[in-house]
């Protein structure tokens, strides 16, 4: 038997630049069993010029003849859930990244697949793992500036500028700025209950000259006293990302536009004053919590807190509303 969760083998499927990323976490971490796969040559070239002891498979099937612990899909959303019964067909734990998949398909399968196994499927939601964001959360859960009541939550950036390929990208043609959903995933988070309306206004409205919504805003109303919006965009400039709780007894302001630093800043009404925290972050830090926490689950080493598919269902749900009216 293994000694240690990091001593877990691990096969990623999908090399792309968050198949990069994950893979970087995870060597940081000190697994040293990886495998991997994936059907562009160069993305293979790229991995194995800095990991050279990872072994790769020629195909999807051929890793999981392998028999790794756990499998991570890095892949296209609508590739998600057929590669996840695979992998659970397999015996293999699975790591999925967000979101669980471009529509409702294949999930009550995947459910019943899932009731069938002894195995756990939880979902890339990196940015609950953001410090910023877990200070915010803890604020929240001590109750310290009451009940959430509004959520403003808002992201944008110029999508030519960080990928200038960007037009070659599968979010050009059909999510588009849906695919920034890690903020309307906080967003429900944090307003702890389902969705009771929603309303929204997308399309291609800016000049980078994609398919896809550019620009999205979104409207929520919940069922207990709580309202939201979520603006989410792929041409701004300068690249923003906050999110804003406005509570009974104060509010919670996280700034998290760029990825060397956060600012939380708090207003409790009983001191009248604002509380500011500014510290350093990296970009890594939550991916490799996240890869720990999921390795640490799958091992029963802890009670690490990993997000499954309930999780990925709250923004899933929506956006299938949202795109199918």
């Amino acid at each position: 038997m293994l000694k240690n969760w990091n001593q877990q083998s691990v096969l990623i499927a999908g090399l792309g630049s968050i198949g990069q990323r994950h893979l970087r976490a995870l060597r940081a971490l000190g697994v040293t069993d990886i495998r991997a796969c994936d059907p562009v040559a160069a993305s293979v070239e790229k991995a194995k010029a800095f990991y050279p002891e990872i072994k790769i498979y020629p195909s999807f099937q051929e890793g999981l003849s392998s028999h790794p612990d756990a499998v991570y899909l890095l892949t296209p959303p609508k590739m998600h859930i057929p590669m996840a019964l695979l992998a659970l067909e397999g015996g293999c734990h699975v790591f999925c990244e967000k979101p669980l998949s471009d529509t409702l398909e294949g999930v009550d399968e995947l459910y019943d697949k899932l009731s069938q196994t002894q195995k756990s499927l939880c979902i890339g939601l990196c940015f609950r793992y953001h410090q910023g964001i877990k200070r915010a959360r803890a604020l929240m859960d001590s109750n310290a500036v009451g009940r959430v009541v509004s959520i403003r939550s808002l992201m944008g950036e110029h999508f030519p500028s960080v990928r200038p390929d960007y037009k070659t990208l599968f979010s050009a043609r059909y999510s588009g700025a849906f695919d920034l959903m890690h903020d309307l995933d906080l967003t429900l988070w944090f307003a702890g209950q389902p969705a009771r309306e929603i309303h929204c206004v997308y399309g291609s409205y800016s000049d980078i000259g994609i398919q896809a919504p550019d620009v999205a805003e979104i409207l929520i109303g919940f069922p207990d006293r709580c309202t939201a919006t979520v603006h989410l965009d792929f041409f701004q400039q300068p690249r923003r990302r906050q999110i804003e709780l406005i509570c009974t007894e104060g509010c919670i302001i996280v700034d998290f536009s760029t990825w060397d630093t956060c600012t939380v800043r708090v207003y409790r009404a009983h001191q009248k004053e604002w509380e500011c925290h500014t510290f350093p972050t990296d970009r890594d830090d939550m991916f490799r919590e996240e890869s720990q926490a999921f390795l640490e689950h799958i091992w029963g080493a802890s009670e690490a807190t990993v997000y499954g598919i309930e999780d990925a269902m709250l923004s899933l749900k929506v956006l299938h509303q949202i795109q199918n009216k």
